[in-house]
């Protein structure tokens, strides 16, 4: 690192400090000190300008430290504060020929293939609920390219995916009464990762199963984010030379909470591949109505005493530009969405959507709760 720039800031600092137990006891505008509570008890100084001409090396002091205390490695410590605000997806690709950390070429590049086509299509899905996307949308593909590449490490050979989590600022409010696209845009990378997580879970639950999944387990899979590009994603990698297996870990970022259901680890053999190409053929040959998924915030209620549903605007991002969707939902979920809207939690809402230009946006609800992106219960 003596040559080169840290990769993260005083924020990033902070924020790993503030999640391991540190807690500031004094500072200035140009360093702050933090101290561990303990038997022995350790202060570190914390360059707070990033541009300042020592900063490079108080930030290289620093991690000396926290290496010492934690008693890590310098680059693992490294790594950890430089992603704090950020998801890392490993996905790894093994074989017992695979021992000495290197890969045959044409494995390798279907590995890295496949770092791009499961961000793509669950981003697809992250917008679209869809059994097969024939024309995956924009937004996706513009996804994949967003998100970067770690440095490639031993254990059979792992690719990891890193990609942002959350906002540094605190990103909601009660009663908000808009949404910020820029906060939005990187809330999505969470949400696409989340429904990877998810559909992956899902989708190594059918194939681990004693039978074969059903076509209506199938079909109910789709609305968890399963689709026949994320399928055919796995199914590449493991048809590759050298490949018996590949598996995808998920390493949520310390400051923004694991999704709830999220799976945390997921494996796929040979085996459970023969199962998810049965899933794809499926999915590929047949036509499932599509539904949208909006993610945003509550801005408008309006419910009459003696009406038995309530309607509700949620202001969301489609196509990348603000609007209110408009939803009817009935008793209980009302009450949820007011909840939400004084609490100052986001919600998800998936069904059929109507946005002709000019026009009022509407939705059919189908599911309507807090996004579970991004750790609300």
């Amino acid at each position: 690192m003596a040559n080169s720039q840290p990769g993260f800031g005083p924020g990033e600092i902070r924020s790993y400090l503030k999640v391991t137990g540190w807690s500031p006891v004094s500072g200035g505008p140009f360093a702050e000190l933090w101290s561990l509570p303990g038997p022995a008890e350790e202060v570190v100084l914390v360059p707070m300008k990033s541009g300042a001409p020592d900063f490079e090396k108080r930030a290289r002091i620093l991690l000396e430290d926290l290496a010492r205390i934690e008693s890590r490695a310098l680059q693992a410590v490294h790594s950890a504060i430089a992603t704090v605000y950020h998801d890392v997806t490993d996905l790894r690709a093994s074989h017992p020929s695979l021992s000495d950390g290197s890969i045959p070429l044409e494995a390798g590049y279907e590995l890295f293939l496949s770092a791009r086509r499961l961000r793509v299509a669950s981003a697809a899905a992250a917008i679209r609920r869809q059994g097969h996307f024939r024309n995956v949308p924009a937004r996706a593909r513009d996804q994949a390219r967003e998100v970067r590449l770690g440095q490639t490490r031993r254990g059979s050979y792992i690719v990891p995916i890193i990609s942002q989590a959350r906002s540094p600022e605190d990103v909601y409010a009660p009663q908000q009464e808009h949404i910020d696209i820029q906060v939005e845009e990187t809330l999505f990378d969470r949400r696409v990762t989340a429904t990877m997580s998810r559909a992956l879970g899902v989708l190594e639950e059918m194939a681990g199963a004693e039978r074969e999944p059903t076509p209506s387990e199938i079909a109910d899979s789709v609305g968890e984010g399963v689709s026949y590009e994320l399928c055919q994603a796995l199914s590449k990698v493991v048809k590759a030379e050298s490949v018996t297996t590949v598996d995808v870990t998920f390493n949520w970022s310390q400051v923004a909470a694991p999704p709830p259901g999220s799976s945390p680890h997921v494996e796929f053999n040979e085996a459970a591949i023969a199962i998810v190409n049965r899933v794809s053929d499926h999915l590929k040959t047949r036509l499932y109505t599509q539904e949208h998924i909006i993610y945003g915030v509550i801005t408008d209620l309006s419910r009459r005493p003696e009406e038995e549903t309530g309607r509700v605007g949620i202001e969301t991002l489609i196509k990348r530009r603000r609007r209110t969707v408009w939803i009817d939902l009935p008793d209980r979920k009302y009450h949820q969405a007011v909840r939400c809207h004084d609490v100052g939690i986001p919600v998800r809402v998936r069904g059929v959507l109507s946005s002709p230009p000019g026009g009022q946006a509407t939705m059919d609800v189908r599911d309507f709760g807090p996004d579970p992106s991004l750790g609300s219960d």
